[in-house]
């Protein structure tokens, strides 16, 4: 075979392997530069670690004066005192409908503080679907629920919205997608069990 084709398939492999090497390098850098940034947007609050060491009544007021203290706004304060309720529910079996109570009012104020905030309202309406299938009288929470998933999706009709405290909007449709299934299984409750108690 003439040198200049031998040096012409060895530049082409060089070229092949460098692509390839380059390549594969720059995915587990993004990767890892995805992880990364995953770590630092997604650290636990220290409320939130209080309330995974069970230490609920500590983790709400943590939660309350630091949020609070850092001038973030009420409803989004109030969503997170509601959360950490909803999680000293799910393991308190004993006090379980007394600790969903106290989420439900916490995210009724959230939603008094933020009425316009469709992610409030879908965060709302995840926290009633729970606090009903944590109550006796399970109705009113789902009826409620369903209610905030309807607010929800109201303001969501144009294709990007502004949402409560932050300079960008954002656009619509994924918070649609994700609403709409979650709203339809609390509409099934609601036929399931409410219909019939009327």
């Amino acid at each position: 075979m003439p040198r200049i084709f031998q040096s012409k398939i060895g530049s082409g492999v060089l070229w092949v392997v460098t692509v390839v090497l380059v390549s594969v390098g720059a995915y587990f850098g993004g990767w890892y530069a995805e992880a990364k940034y995953e770590d630092l947007t997604e650290t636990p609050s220290p409320g939130w670690k209080l309330a995974k060491q069970g230490r609920f009544d500590e983790a709400i007021q943590t939660v309350l004066d630091d949020r609070r203290k850092e001038g973030l706004p009420d409803a989004e304060t109030y969503s997170e005192a509601g959360v950490i309720y909803l999680e000293w529910a799910k393991k308190d079996l004993a006090n379980r409908e007394r600790w969903a109570q106290q989420a439900a009012s916490y995210y009724d104020m959230a939603v008094a503080s933020a009425p316009k905030d469709p992610l409030i309202l879908e965060g709302a309406m995840d926290a009633f679907s729970r606090v009903g299938d944590y109550s006796e009288k399970s109705c009113p929470y789902y009826e409620k629920a369903v209610g905030f998933g309807e607010a929800a999706l109201a303001l969501l009709q144009s294709s990007t919205v502004m949402i409560d405290g932050d300079p960008r909007s954002r656009p619509t449709q994924p918070i649609k997608e994700a609403i709409q299934p979650r709203l339809r299984r609390i509409r099934d409750k609601v036929e399931a069990w409410c219909k019939k108690a009327s």
